[in-house]
């Protein structure tokens, strides 16, 4: 893996970053399937992973929870984890934004999809500058992400809204790109814009693009458990 060092600093380049954190998240949920332990966890807990693997990398330390540069204080709308540099007062601003999603079997497959789609919108509103990682991260168990992406719905409505969520996030890595107009996203993902500031969101009306960078799968000798995508978001 090529590093370049920045001073005293080693820095990784954005896909860099996405597979070491799809790759360190696969790994922390393949020791817990490896205990059975795989329908046990959820969001919270990968978030948690989450921000410990971006600790770890020498160049970066994350804030979880933290509002974007770019939207007005008074806000309380928040990202779950930024990415910041080391350096005094982190002056050089974020160095990504990371949204992360972790669904069940048992949710409302309608509403989940709703909910991950609002977070690839929110992570592309949020400013960056330097590596300008704007990562969307889902992980979760084969079954759930199954589910989320395959299952046929018999009403028409959720069916195409499942298509349409396909179709902007590919799990594929040899045809990364997708994306989806904003007229689809105001049919299939009303209210998509609700969780971001109306100064920073300012009457947006172009497609949205996400690009899956990483993908790392668990797993216990051949069955694969679960899986982790990372898709850099752009609008």
């Amino acid at each position: 893996m090529l590093v370049r060092k920045r001073g005293a600093r080693w820095v990784v380049t954005r896909i860099e970053l996405a597979e070491r954190l799809s790759s360190g998240l696969a790994g922390w949920f393949q020791q817990l399937a490896a205990q059975n332990l795989e329908d046990q966890v959820g969001e919270d807990a990968a978030r948690v992973e989450l921000v410990r693997l971006v600790s770890a990398q020498q160049a970066y330390t994350p804030a979880t929870s933290v509002r974007p540069t770019n939207w007005p204080e008074s806000t309380r709308k928040r990202i779950d984890v930024a990415i910041l540099g080391r350096h005094k007062a982190h002056s050089g601003g974020w160095y990504g934004a990371i949204e992360l999603k972790w669904p069940k079997t048992n949710v409302d497959q309608k509403l989940i999809r709703h909910a991950i789609v609002s977070d690839a919108v929110r992570v592309a509103f949020a400013a960056t500058s330097n590596l300008n990682a704007s990562f969307l991260i889902l992980g979760g168990t084969t079954d759930a992400l199954n589910i989320l992406f395959d299952k046929n719905h018999s009403k028409n409505t959720i069916e195409d809204q499942r298509t349409q969520f396909s179709s902007l996030l590919s799990r594929n890595i040899n045809t990364p790109d997708g994306r989806i107009l904003n007229s689809d996203l105001n049919e299939h993902f009303p209210d998509f814009g609700d969780r971001i500031p109306q100064t920073a969101f300012n009457g947006w009306s172009r497609r949205l693009s996400a690009r899956l960078i990483a993908v790392s799968e668990a797993k216990v000798g051949a069955s694969i458990k679960g899986t982790i995508y990372v898709w850099q978001i752009s609008r």
